[in-house]
């Protein structure tokens, strides 16, 4: 791999968390729908960017749960 397609790789993974954390401050219907409309202007959402939205996601729900188990 090149390192300009690395960067690119890096760079879209960067946006999915982007992405992510812009749904989830404002987890509304219309957010999510412009966030859709965004990401599939050309037919396609590239791989690194749906790893960014996940990973993204998946540390809030991680990190929502460590804070429950530390309350009770």
């Amino acid at each position: 791999m090149t390192n300009d397609a690395q960067t690119q790789n890096d760079e879209d993974f960067d946006y999915g968390c982007e992405c992510a954390m812009t749904l989830l401050n404002e987890p509304t219907e219309d957010c999510l729908n412009d966030l859709i409309d965004e990401l599939d202007e050309d037919g396609m959402i590239s791989t690194e960017v749906v790893y960014g939205l996940l990973a993204t996601i998946l540390m809030s729900i991680t990190s929502e749960d460590e804070e429950d188990e530390e309350i009770q």
